[in-house]
């Protein structure tokens, strides 16, 4: 009988069940079970994490961290998400003089840039502070969210000058949040931001005292910004990429209140530095857009910078497909993978101009170690976004696409034992005839796929009237997808920047949502699926249905991939339980005809 066997059998056998779902069930068949999975502050669970996710830091809330991480898994593996836009309401705190004119007229919408953060500041799981800032134009909006014990919503728009143009639109902006999840209580936001025309600024923001301060100013000399990045870790470095190409680094826990750079990277002859990511706390990778070093990565030490590991285009393999030219060197978007891997900044993948995301690890000599490529779409690559423990999602440069790519089609990943075998180090042949078949990798047996998102609803927009019109339909929206974050490693919500908006999805399962526990995951998400239909369908905030298709492999040539378009909650049937059973898609998702178009009709 299982009960008669000892703890550590037990324990030993809960550590090979794959959900937090089988945990609970044996806990629940008598007493004695319940005991053993509830002892020493739910040992297991915290067992369960660092076996299923060993990479993930989470709070010490075992029980409720261990449902997050597998609760968020099974709605990828679903495709269940939730879409929903961001609007500040009209009573949204005003800090800053709100008197400004404009001096020009643009005839584009804004791009906003975006930065979230979240921790954990109470004795419950809770008990959790979100933070959500973004550049609307020449306004910065803040969200700081509290939920738990002491519950509030406060909504910051930030703007002190008086005459505006494009030249002072947000194009960085970085909160400063604590490297630790559980904090006292602070009534200021701490964020660093900076304008197109050269200002960095260190700002703080109090919500409740509706103050602003200017801590620091980064001195830029007037130079243009087309970008900027801070570090992770204790002290975090500012880097700041130029207009021109140039990119200034900066430290940030000094107490100067004028901070001049440490380190500067420039550029050479008639190519510049077009694109820059930190991938640790000290190393730095540059896109340079040259042919013998396209892309650079330097170590950081607190004086200096020194160059580590290069690049080449050549070594890509370029020419035996596109050929090499000037656009196939460009570097748009770059990512670590620390999160997924445990690794500091050696593992990171880049998208190219050949519309291509790799996968490189520092610890080999080859160049990259996967490529991923969508060949339904063609639009430029504008970000890349790791999320979960083994996907990473890609925002287009145009018809609102936004793609999921899933790391275990090039990397075979065990559910199980926790390992990328191509992530292991080049020594470690334990996985190599690892075949990626094994029985329990999710509850419902049926093969992954690369998946892309339709993002074509049109944005509320904050400034829609005196930013010009969007072109085209103005029903839908077809333009990029300009930059994504998520406000943890945990979190299952990812807040991507359209024009003119910025729109929230949550991954989270139909069934989860409906089921007994439903209140712990509304709570997690703001969601709440029982106010009134008539009233919820004109709110600027409400859950849309969004459209996608599963795409085919790379060299899958003759399948044609299906639009898929997502039903109202309320309009999910019995027959869409089933047919989630037998296809894998998530029940919100509408069921196919045979003769479904794979194009939108928007």
């Amino acid at each position: 009988m299982l009960t008669e066997l000892p703890a550590e059998i037990i324990y030993n056998i809960a550590l090979h069940l794959p959900t937090v779902s089988c945990l609970t069930n044996i806990a629940q068949t008598c007493q004695h079970l319940h005991l053993l999975i509830a002892a020493e502050d739910s040992r297991i669970f915290r067992a369960f994490l660092k076996t299923r996710f060993p990479w993930i830091e989470t709070p010490p809330f075992w029980r409720d961290a261990s449902r997050a991480l597998t609760s968020r898994s099974r709605a990828l593996d679903k495709n269940a998400v939730v879409g929903r836009f961001i609007v500040p309401p009209r009573d949204a705190i005003k800090v800053g003089s709100h008197r400004s004119t404009r001096a020009d007229a643009p005839t584009l919408g804004y791009r906003p840039v975006i930065d979230s953060y979240e921790v954990w500041n109470g004795d419950l799981w809770s008990d959790r502070k979100e933070v959500l800032a973004w550049g609307a134009a020449d306004e910065i909006v803040l969200r700081v969210r509290q939920t738990g014990f002491h519950q509030s919503d406060k909504w910051v728009v930030f703007n002190d000058l008086d005459h505006v143009s494009s030249y002072d639109d947000i194009c960085g902006i970085h909160l400063l949040k604590s490297d630790h999840y559980i904090q006292g209580p602070d009534d200021k936001e701490h964020l660093i931001f900076g304008r197109v025309r050269g200002e960095l600024h260190h700002l703080s923001i109090s919500p409740d005292d509706t103050t602003h301060d200017y801590e620091q100013e980064f001195v830029t000399h007037g130079t243009e910004l087309e970008r900027i990045d801070l570090s992770d870790g204790p002290e975090p470095i500012l880097a700041a990429h130029f207009e021109n190409g140039s990119i200034a680094l900066y430290h940030t826990t000094t107490d100067e209140p004028d901070v001049h750079p440490f380190a500067r990277l420039g550029h050479e002859g008639f190519t510049r530095n077009n694109y820059s990511k930190f991938l640790s706390p000290t190393l730095l990778a540059v896109g340079t857009g040259r042919l013998e070093n396209t892309l650079s990565i330097s170590t950081i030490t607190p004086d200096n910078v020194s160059l580590y590991r290069e690049i080449s285009s050549e070594s890509l393999g370029f020419e035996e497909r596109v050929g090499l030219n000037r656009k196939t060197n460009m570097i748009s978007a770059i990512a670590s993978l620390t999160g997924q891997t445990g690794e500091s900044g050696n593992i990171f993948l880049s998208s190219w101009g050949d519309r291509a995301v790799r996968l490189h690890d520092l610890r080999t000599s080859k160049a990259y170690e996967a490529m991923y490529r969508d060949t339904t779409d063609g639009n430029p690559i504008y970000c890349v976004h790791p999320f979960g423990h083994d996907r990473f999602a890609v925002g287009a440069g145009g018809d609102a696409v936004l793609k999921f790519f899933d790391l275990r089609v090039h990397n075979p990943y065990s559910y199980l034992n926790g390992r990328y075998p191509a992530f292991s180090h080049p020594s470690d042949k334990s996985n190599e005839n690892y075949s990626g078949t094994d029985g329990i990798q999710d509850s419902l047996r049926y093969p992954r796929k690369d998946f892309s998102l339709f993002l074509s609803h049109p944005p509320p927009g904050l400034k829609r009237s005196n930013r010009g019109r969007s072109r085209g339909n103005p029903s839908s929206y077809r333009g990029p997808i300009y930059t994504m974050s998520s406000p943890s490693e945990i979190s299952p919500t990812i807040y991507t920047g359209v024009v003119d908006g910025v729109f929230r999805l949550d991954f989270a399962s139909s069934d989860d949502l409906a089921g007994p526990s439903f209140q712990w995951y509304e709570d997690s998400l703001a969601l709440d699926l029982n106010v009134d239909f008539d009233s919820a369908y004109s709110a600027p905030d409400r859950v849309l249905e969004l459209s996608g298709y599963e795409r085919p492999e790379a060299d899958d040539l003759t399948t044609t991939s299906k639009l898929r378009t997502q039903q109202p909650f309320l309009a999910i049937s019995n027959d869409d339980a089933r047919n989630e059973v037998v296809t894998g898609w998530d029940r919100r998702w509408e069921r196919l005809d045979k003769e479904a178009p794979w194009r939108r009709h928007d």
